[in-house]
């Protein structure tokens, strides 16, 4: 069993067990020290404190592991006085506790999210990470986990005007990974993207990009997931995130903005209870096979879902998907497939100038289809049911603006054919 450093604000130790104290110039010693199985390092913030940590460059790179029945722990918690672990509070502190220097926030359009991360984890494995309540980070993430990692816990983050929270480089796998009761307002380019990610389970998180709009270049993806597999989404809340700016300049009036996105070499992702509400592009852009959505909706996005996938089933529960929002020059839709989809109690309400279904250009076929069995579909003045590129819909006993329908329609790209 490794020790326990406690780093407390004041720069004082408690006098009982405390092997080193000091600012924060004492963090990255106090992780190497506690460095092993069972290893802890808390932070520890005075309640009564009412100003943050300022920091700028990267505390500490560390290769801090745990085991898998005693993981290093570094968690950021308030006391009251006198200094004891009985008297820790290992939820998030109610204030800010660290701001990021450079940081010149509120700025809506066009922010800069340049800066080093507060620390970096090299080669890690089963680490148990809590807190903190930050404001201010750089694209590069508040944590950066770089190289292969294995058995990452992130929970009660707190999160407010940041560039990333969470980023890793192209070349990180992540085997084992749970981000929990987290929170973030304000987030430039999304809340995490991880390069490489498996058996990861996201549960219970706030993310609001807030609006803020770092243009084209800087695209806000709330989670972003390059290459994995087995991937769990539950009790995910994301909203406002969009990309307006300079979208002309760059020779493209293509609005983006998306709340989780899962690239090509992604596969097998559930949604339980996940809900997407005002983003520029889609609620979930979901490139990969093998997805399944339930307890789901999105409103107010330029496209609820987008499918791209059809080589394995993509089946969507009990979801719904209104409001589908056109910027300009730009198609909405409450659903996009450029595959294969089945829904099943599904409810689409479309928009004026918007379609309920729009398919698209997916990687796998040429055959566009969705399967649609009961729940319905309302069709708002000055919309329209299929759109995009050719394709075939499926009914079974929907409910089409209120009529029971089962049949077959058929989108040619320019027409609609029903049988």
């Amino acid at each position: 069993m490794s020790k326990k450093i406690y780093l407390t604000a004041e720069g004082t130790g408690d006098g009982r067990t405390a092997d080193t104290a000091g600012r924060l110039d004492g963090f990255s010693s106090s992780l190497n020290a506690a460095n092993g199985p069972g290893g802890a390092v808390f932070m520890i913030f005075p309640s009564t404190r009412e100003t943050f940590w300022a920091w700028e460059k990267t505390q500490a790179r560390t290769s801090v592991t745990g085991a898998p029945d005693a993981p290093f722990l570094l968690a950021f918690v308030t006391s009251n006085p006198p200094l004891a672990e009985s008297n820790f509070n290992l939820a998030p502190p109610p204030f800010p506790v660290l701001r990021h220097l450079r940081t010149d926030f509120p700025v809506r359009d066009m922010p800069d999210p340049s800066g080093l991360p507060f620390l970096v984890f090299e080669n890690s494995a089963y680490l148990d990470v809590s807190g903190p309540f930050f404001h201010g980070a750089g694209a590069k993430g508040f944590y950066r986990i770089d190289g292969p990692a294995k058995q990452l816990r992130f929970h009660n983050i707190r999160a407010h005007m940041a560039g990333r929270v969470i980023e890793t480089d192209d070349t990180a796998e992540i085997d084992g990974l749970s981000v929990s009761n987290c929170t973030a307002y304000g987030v430039i380019r999304g809340f995490a993207r991880f390069h490489g990610l498996s058996n990861a389970l996201f549960d219970t998180l706030d993310l609001d990009a807030a609006g803020v709009d770092g243009g084209g270049t800087r695209v806000c993806q709330l989670i972003s997931v390059v290459r994995g597999t087995d991937l769990k989404f539950r009790n995910v809340h994301l909203r406002n995130g969009i990309n307006l700016i300079n979208a002309e300049e760059r020779g493209s009036t293509y609005v983006q903005g998306d709340g989780v996105v899962l690239e090509e070499e992604t596969s097998h992702a559930s949604f339980e209870n996940c809900h997407a509400r005002d983003m520029g592009d889609a609620g979930f852009d979901l490139k990969c096979d093998g997805i399944t959505l339930e307890r789901c909706s999105t409103a107010r996005c330029k496209y609820g879902v987008r499918i791209w996938r059809a080589r394995n089933e993509n089946r969507l529960v009990s979801c719904h998907f209104s409001q589908p929002t056109p910027r300009p020059k730009n198609a909405a839709a409450c659903l996009w497939v450029g595959g294969r989809a089945s829904l099943e109690a599904c409810h689409l309400k479309s928009a004026p100038g918007t379609s309920a279904i729009r398919f698209g250009k997916g990687p796998d076929t040429k055959e566009r289809q969705v399967i649609m069995k009961g729940g319905d579909i309302d069709l708002s003045e000055g919309s329209t049911f299929l759109a995009g590129e050719p394709g075939q819909l499926v009914l079974d006993h929907v409910r089409l603006n209120g009529s029971l329908t089962t049949g077959i329609a058929r989108w040619t790209g320019t027409e609609l054919l029903r049988g």
